[in-house]
């Protein structure tokens, strides 16, 4: 182990340069000043303040009409590239998996805006709830006209017991009770 009374030398533990020429001043300067960027500030989401259950509504209203839109324009391009509307196999699997990570992160931003806590995982949940909705009942009748207002109307149930569930599992941490029961163990010695 280093003994800690000793003076610093001012050794640096930075690579030597093994170069015979030296820079210019003018040179170490441009490098010093151009070495880091400066961090770029991100950009803030508009907020738009509604309740809980309002903006779980309206996100799974959103949501829904760009399920069908998507959906819609997916199996459009299917039956341009392969004659029939349906992708089938490798391609639509992985064109159904696309389009729940597009909805689930849309939901998420859309929550975000609404001012909603937990944005990202309520919306992954209510996407998966609305999937499993949408497979159980509406499966059969999915090429029905009526599909546009029944889609928008699951996603909305959707989110709004993604938010329930999101709501009622969040910890608040003004609760003190809460609080002493997760707080960090620290030593007493």
């Amino acid at each position: 182990m280093a003994d800690t009374d000793e003076p610093d030398d001012g050794r640096s533990l930075e690579m030597p340069s093994f170069s015979l020429r030296r820079k210019s001043t003018k040179a170490a300067a441009e490098d010093a000043s151009t070495a880091v960027p400066p961090p770029r500030e991100r950009r803030r989401l508009p907020t738009i303040a509604l309740s809980g259950p309002r903006a779980a509504a309206t996100t799974g209203v959103v949501i829904g009409g760009l399920a069908v839109l998507l959906s819609w324009v997916a199996t459009s391009a299917c039956d341009v590239v392969r004659g029939t509307p349906s992708c089938g196999g490798g391609p639509g699997l992985l064109i159904l998996l696309a389009l729940l990570v597009v909805l689930a992160y849309a939901g998420s931003l859309v929550l975000r805006v609404f001012g909603v806590p937990d944005a990202g995982s309520t919306s992954v949940l209510a996407v998966g709830i609305l999937a499993v909705l949408v497979l159980v009942f509406l499966l059969g009748s999915i090429d029905e006209w009526w599909m546009v207002v029944a889609i928008p109307l699951t996603a909305a149930i959707g989110y709004c017991a993604s938010w329930w569930v999101t709501a009622s599992v969040r910890t608040d941490e003004s609760d003190p009770e809460d609080a002493v029961a997760h707080r960090e163990p620290h030593d007493v010695r």
